[in-house]
C-alpha cells in the first residue's frame, strides 16, 4: 500500500483500461470464459492479512475452486508472509503476488473477486474502487465510517452488476437461521422488542499496550509498516504503540466507530432478519452513552440506547456490561459478557446469549420443525463458501449490500444518540437525519485527497 508506487491518476487509469478490455461493467469478469472460467476456478485476492486475513485464510485454503492469486497489507512482512503461505499451500508454484498498494491488486484484470479485511475506515472506500473496478467484494464488517458513502457503495455495486457479501457471517450459521425462522413464524406470538448487546472497550483492555485505552505517547514508525497507508483516508494522527494494532483498529476514533459497530453488527443483522427489516432501520433513537477521557481509544466505553421502528417493534442496543442487568433478570443461567441478541414475543422470547448459547423461555422451541406451509430462511452453508457460490451463479449472498448499509445505519444512529444525548430522528427512505443539524455531522468525515478511491 505505497503511495508513490500507484498514484490516485495512474490508479483510475489502470482501472478504466482494465474495464475498457474486459467489458466491464457486465456480469461477466475476465475469466468467464475457458480453462479457468468460475464454475471451475474463481481467482480472488486478499487485502488485510492480519486478524481478520487469518479469518479468511483457512476457509479460502479449503476451496478447491478458489485460488487467491494476491494479497495486500500496510505490513510489508505480513503480505510477504501470506504470499509465501499460500505459494506454500499451492504447492510452491508462484501463483500468489505479493502488494504493497492495494490499488495494484484491484487495477489487476485477472483477479475475478476481493476480500477487504483491512481496518473499519478502509472497508467502503475499497469496496467502491473494486466493485468499480468490476470485481465481486467480500467486505468484512461494519460497513462504514462516513456513512455518506453508503450511497456510493450501493451504486458502485448495483450499477456495475457486482456481487457483494458484508461479513456478518452470524446469517450463514445454522442455529441463528433457526432462532429467525422460529420468530417469523410465530413461535413467540407477535415479535414485541428485541435486545441486542455487544462487547464493549473494557472487553479486551488486558491487551491494550498501555492501559486503560492505549498510549498516547508518539514513536517512531516501525520500518515495517506503511503509516500513512494504514490511516489512508482518516486524518493523520501521532503514531503510537497503541494505534496501528487489531485494538487501534477497533477503538481509535479517527478510523473506528468501535466495538458498537465492529461487533455489535454481528447480533444487530440478526435482529435485523428477525424483523423483517433489511431495507430499512429504525426511525427514532433514545439513550446515554460515555466516551472515556483517557487514551487513545476514544469511542462509546458504554452505550443503552432504545430504538423504534415503523412497524412499532423496539430495539434496545447496549453494552455487554449494561446488558447484564437487565438480561439477567429473565435469564436463567450463568452470565458471561460477550455479544448476544434476544427476540420477545407476547408468548415467550428466544435468543443467544454468549457467542452460540441459545436459550429460550420454552426449550422445546429449538425441536420445532416447520410446517410445509411456513416461511424458510435462505440457507447459506458458510459465509465464505456462500460469497463464492454466488461469484459464480450470480445470485444474491446472504448478507448483500442493502442489508449491510441498513445494519450499519442503525450503528451511526446509536452512536449519534449515545454521544449527545439526544433523541435522533432518522428518515430512512431519504436516508437522513430529521432536525438535528449537528448530529448529522457526525455522519461524515473529512478525508485525505491523496486516498480517495471512490
Amino acid at each position: 500500500m505505497q503511495e508513490k508506487n500507484v498514484s490516485r491518476r495512474a490508479f483510475i487509469k489502470g482501472t478504466v483500461a482494465a474495464s475498457a478490455a474486459f467489458g466491464i461493467p457486465s456480469i461477466v469478469t475476465s475469466t468467464v470464459f475457458g480453462a479457468d472460467a468460475p464454475s471451475n476456478r474463481v481467482n480472488t485476492g486478499l487485502i488485510g492479512c492480519g486478524n481478520i486475513g487469518n479469518y479468511h485464510t483457512g476457509h479460502l485454503k479449503r476451496m478447491k475452486d478458489v485460488r487467491v492469486i494476491a494479497v495486500c497489507d500496510a505490513y510489508k512482512s505480513r503480505h510477504i508472509a501470506r504470499a509465501a503461505d499460500f505459494n506454500k499451500h499451492y504447492g510452491g508454484a508462484d501463483i500468489t503476488k505479493a502488494h504493497a498498494d492495494f490499488r495494484e491488486l484491484i487495477a489487476r484484470p485477472d483477479i475475478d473477486a476481493v476480500f477487504i479485511g483491512a481496518h473499519d475506515n478502509w472497508h467502503t472506500p475499497m469496496s467502491i474502487a473494486a466493485a468499480r473496478a468490476g470485481k465481486d467484494v467480500y467486505c468484512q464488517k461494519p460497513l462504514a465510517l462516513d456513512l455518506g458513502r453508503t450511497k456510493l457503495l450501493r451504486n458502485a455495486v448495483n450499477d456495475n452488476k457486482r456481487v457483494f457479501q458484508f461479513g456478518t457471517q452470524y446469517r450463514s450459521m445454522a442455529r441463528y437461521r433457526k432462532m429467525v425462522e422460529l420468530v417469523r413464524n410465530g413461535y413467540i406470538g407477535e415479535l414485541k422488542h428485541i435486545d441486542v448487546w455487544c462487547r464493549d472497550l473494557k472487553y479486551d483492555a488486558g491487551n491494550y499496550n498501555v492501559k486503560p485505552y492505549g498510549s498516547t505517547v508518539e514513536v517512531p514508525v516501525p520500518d515495517d509498516l506503511n503509516f500513512d497507508a494504514w490511516q489512508g483516508p482518516s486524518p493523520m494522527v501521532p503514531y503510537t504503540v497503541d494505534r496501528a494494532t487489531k485494538w487501534g483498529g477497533y477503538h481509535c476514533p479517527e478510523t473506528s466507530l468501535g466495538f458498537l459497530a465492529g461487533c455489535g453488527i454481528h447480533p444487530l443483522g440478526i435482529a435485523q432478519w428477525g424483523n423483517k427489516s433489511d431495507n430499512t432501520s429504525p426511525i427514532r433513537y433514545e439513550g446515554t452513552g460515555r466516551v472515556p477521557k483517557e487514551g487513545i481509544f476514544r469511542t462509546l466505553e458504554r452505550w443503552d440506547v432504545t430504538c423504534d421502528y415503523e412497524n412499532g417493534v423496539k430495539l434496545r442496543v447496549m453494552d455487554t456490561r449494561t446488558a447484564k442487568d437487565e438480561v439477567v433478570k429473565y435469564y436463567p443461567l450463568t452470565w458471561r459478557d460477550g455479544d448476544g441478541v434476544v427476540f420477545h414475543g407476547t408468548d415467550g422470547w428466544i435468543g443467544d446469549f454468549y457467542f452460540g448459547t441459545f436459550y429460550a423461555s420454552d426449550q422445546t422451541l429449538w425441536k420445532q420443525e416447520l410446517k410445509a406451509d411456513e416461511e424458510k430462511l435462505y440457507m447459506s452453508p458458510e459465509h465464505n463458501r456462500n460469497f463464492i457460490d454466488c461469484v459464480k451463479s450470480r445470485a444474491e449472498t446472504i448478507c448483500p449490500v442493502e442489508m449491510g448499509i441498513r445494519c450499519d445505519t442503525i450503528c451511526h444512529m446509536v452512536n449519534a444518540a449515545a454521544q449527545t444525548g439526544r433523541i435522533i430522528k432518522w428518515d430512512p427512505k431519504a436516508e437522513r437525519i430529521v432536525g438535528d443539524e449537528e448530529a448529522a455531522k457526525m455522519l461524515t468525515r473529512t478525508f485525505r485527497k491523496k486516498w480517495k478511491v471512490w
